[in-house]
C-alpha cells in the first residue's frame, strides 16, 4: 500500500492538469498513488487522465463541487498520509521528500504546510515567496487561535496524517470555497500541532474568475465556517470561554465585511438585511448602525476592519 494518497480533484481544467500531475508523478519521495477525480468536466480531461494508465486513478463523478470530489478520492485513499494537489497548481520535486521527513520527526503534528510562490496563468511569478512578501503569519505549533483568526493555510502545499484527516471528518458540502479553512479548524480543535516550512515547496495559479478570486463568495464561506464551528464544534465543552468569544467576534468582524461588500458588489438590500440581524445581535455596536445609514448612500468610503483571509 502506497504511503501518501496524492488527491487532485478537477473540475474543466485539462488546460493545466496534465503539468498538475508529471508535478506529483516527478517527485523525488517515490512511495504515493495519485487520484484524480473528475468533478463532471466536459472538456477532454478523461482522454488526458487516460494517457497516463495504471500510474494515476481516475474517478469520475457528477459536478458536486471540491468537497465531494475530495471526500471521493479520500474514501479511495490508502495511504497514511494525505497529499492535497488542485488541478491546476504545481509542485516542487522534493516537496512529498521535505514534508514526509518532517511528518516523521513530529509525531504530534496532523498536518505540515510551506510557504508558497504565486503564479499566473501564463506561469509569470507573482511573488516568489507569498507569506513572506505580504507579511502573513503562518499557523504552527500549537495554534488554535491563529488558525481561528486566520486562514494562512494554502491546501496545495499541505500533506496531512489520515488520522487527523479522519478525526476531524470530511470535507464540508455545505461550503463552496473554504470548505479547506474549516477542515483545518477541525484538526488544531482535536489537539493536533500544525508543522510549516519556509521553503516554497508548491506554486499557486492565480486565475481570474475563480471561485478564491471572489472576496464576497469567501467572506460568506467564512460566516458559515464561524456559524458552524460556533454551533456543531462543542467549544464550551472543549477549549472554553475565550474561544468562544474569539469565534463570535470573528464572526461579527466577517459579517460587518461582507455587508460592505454586499452593497458595494451586489445589493444594498442584502447588506441592510445582514446588518438588520446583526444589530439585533450587538444592538450596542454603534458602528452598525452607521453602517446602515451608508447602505442608502452612494459613494466612496473606507472599508469596516478586513476579516481574516
Amino acid at each position: 500500500m502506497p504511503r501518501v494518497s496524492v488527491v487532485i480533484p478537477t473540475y474543466n481544467c485539462a488546460r493545466f492538469l496534465g503539468r498538475t500531475i508529471d508535478s506529483a508523478l516527478k517527485q523525488t519521495y517515490r512511495d504515493f498513488e495519485v487520484i484524480v477525480v473528475d468533478d463532471g468536466s466536459t472538456d477532454d480531461t478523461q482522454a488526458l487522465v487516460a494517457g497516463y494508465g495504471k500510474a494515476v486513478q481516475y474517478v469520475y463523478q457528477p459536478n458536486q463541487g471540491a468537497s465531494a470530489a475530495r471526500n471521493a478520492a479520500l474514501s479511495r485513499a490508502g495511504g497514511e498520509l494525505i497529499a492535497y494537489l488542485d488541478a491546476d497548481d504545481l509542485w516542487s520535486l522534493e516537496k512529498l521528500s521535505r514534508q514526509v521527513e518532517y511528518l516523521d520527526a513530529h509525531p504530534a503534528c496532523g498536518f505540515v504546510h510551506t510557504e508558497v510562490a504565486v503564479i499566473d496563468e501564463q506561469d509569470k511569478v507573482l511573488h516568489a515567496r507569498f507569506n513572506q512578501e505580504t507579511n502573513r503569519p503562518v499557523p504552527q505549533g500549537r495554534c488554535v487561535r491563529d488558525v481561528l483568526q486566520r486562514s494562512h493555510i494554502q491546501t496545495l502545499t499541505v500533506v496531512e496524517r489520515r488520522t487527523a484527516f479522519d478525526h476531524a471528518g470530511k470535507f464540508d458540502l455545505r461550503l463552496p470555497v473554504a470548505q479547506d479553512y474549516l477542515h483545518w479548524i477541525g484538526v488544531v480543535l482535536h489537539g493536533y500541532e500544525v508543522g510549516y516550512l519556509s521553503e516554497p515547496l508548491g506554486l499557486y495559479r492565480w486565475r481570474a474568475g475563480s471561485l478564491m478570486s471572489s472576496q464576497r463568495r469567501l467572506l460568506a464561506d467564512f460566516v458559515k465556517i464561524y456559524e458552524l464551528v460556533s454551533t456543531e464544534y462543542g467549544l464550551e465543552q472543549s477549549q472554553g470561554a475565550e474561544i468562544i468569544q474569539l469565534v463570535q467576534a470573528q464572526l461579527y468582524t466577517t459579517q460587518r465585511q461582507l455587508a460592505y461588500l454586499e452593497r458595494r458588489e451586489c445589493s444594498s438590500a442584502a447588506a441592510r438585511q445582514r446588518l438588520r440581524c446583526l444589530i439585533r445581535q450587538w444592538p450596542f455596536h454603534l458602528e452598525l448602525y452607521m453602517d446602515f445609514v451608508k447602505t442608502y448612500v452612494r459613494g466612496r468610503e473606507s472599508q469596516p476592519p478586513l476579516s481574516p483571509s
